[in-house]
């Protein structure tokens, strides 16, 4: 089973938009400009960018005749290389990658300039077990059996950070950790060469028990554990001093899009979205990803998703954590936020603009039954 090849095939990109160096004067973008967007569409904190692709979202704000290329990629470690490079300007990410591209420092400046979602950890904190695994009582009781047992997740991810806290937390020693893509987790499950993952929706819905494939099961989350998780619209920071007004104009966009996510009477919609985009993807599951309901016991909870937009305190302090973390696992090598590296500066205008707040809504999450047919 291959993930991804139509969605990566679609996206032939021009690479080659900025040239030559940028200088450090604001330039107004009253000329047509080309962007290139790294995002994951088998991630819910890109299916903004996924609505932003499908219905062309960013003509409406950008000067016209702008072009925007969008590079579908499977983690956001692969989005971080591309902005460090300068091959993309903008990317959505998860919480760990978000944070390891602002510590660059001395390849180039990157920026968290807003937010995609922030959720209890229903998104990238998921924890399966193979099929065939026993029945518990609780997540916690699950995550024990995870105990020398042969674990996978993708490394530098979002969920490689929460299999991270998890085993300092309960002190669990797996037998093996190992480094798979959620691809090559898929087939291991399916084979039963894993016994657990840590993934992120919409994988966990696809190979789940709830509206997939049911070749693993979701056993705890981050809510299990009181661990959130968030997703992140990254800029390079030359690109937001040298076009601040089209950064402005991006997010005015993606708060188009955010609020197209929220709107009820588009979730069908939604799914349709993201499956056009993906491969294996069901509208059903896609739907199910990010507005459907998740037990209690297995670590769900009736608010699947949140759009604060910009930073509130809950934000700041899931990244405060963040930077902390992963300074001590020795993933990066400071404890903290780089000087302006979080930057919701661009966000709050774009609020006031609008006359809305923070958040702009909540995802209350239905039941499967409620969802698309397949």
């Amino acid at each position: 089973m291959r993930l991804g090849i139509r969605a990566l095939a679609g996206a032939t990109l021009a690479l080659g938009f900025l040239a030559q160096p940028l200088s450090t004067q604001p330039t107004l973008a009253a000329d047509p400009i080309n962007i290139v967007v790294g995002y994951q569409p088998y991630d819910t904190i890109s299916y903004s960018a996924a609505v932003i692709r499908a219905k062309e979202l960013w003509k409406k704000h950008l000067p016209a005749g702008s072009k925007v290329e969008f590079e579908a990629a499977l983690q956001g470690a692969i989005i971080v290389n591309a902005m460090v490079a300068d091959k993309q300007q903008i990317g959505y990410l998860g919480d760990m990658p978000a944070v390891v591209s602002t510590t660059k420092t001395k390849l180039a400046g990157i920026k968290l300039v807003a937010n995609t979602g922030f959720s209890a950890g229903q998104r990238c904190n998921v924890i399966m077990v193979r099929a065939d695994a026993p029945e518990f009582k609780d997540a916690k009781e699950a995550v024990k059996w995870m105990d020398g047992k042969v674990v996978a997740t993708p490394k530098g991810s979002c969920a490689d950070r929460f299999l991270r806290q998890v085993i300092e937390s309960t002190g669990i020693k797996p037998s093996e950790v190992l480094n798979q893509s959620i691809e090559v987790i898929s087939t291991n499950f399916r084979v039963k060469k894993i016994d657990a993952a840590v993934l992120w929706e919409p994988s966990v819905s696809r190979i789940g028990d709830f509206v997939g494939e049911g070749i693993a099961r979701e056993i705890a989350t981050g809510n299990s554990f009181g661990i959130p998780d968030g997703g992140f619209i990254a800029m390079r920071s030359d690109f937001v001093a040298k076009y601040p007004d089209v950064a402005k104009a991006w997010l005015k966009t993606e708060l188009e899009a955010q609020q197209f996510l929220l709107d009820p009477k588009n979730w069908e919609e939604v799914g349709n979205i993201v499956k056009g985009q993906t491969e294996g993807i069901t509208p059903k599951m896609a739907w199910f990803s990010l507005y459907g309901r998740v037990p209690d016991v297995r670590g769900g909870s009736a608010i699947r998703d949140t759009k604060p937009f910009t930073f509130s305190a809950d934000i700041k302090k899931h990244l405060d954590s963040t930077y902390t973390f992963l300074h001590q696992v020795k993933v990066i090598d400071v404890d903290k936020a780089p000087e302006g590296a979080i930057d919701d500066t661009i966000a709050q205008a774009v609020l006031k603009d609008a006359g809305a707040k923070s958040p702009l809504g909540e995802i209350k999450a239905l039941d499967a039954s409620k969802g698309p047919k397949d």
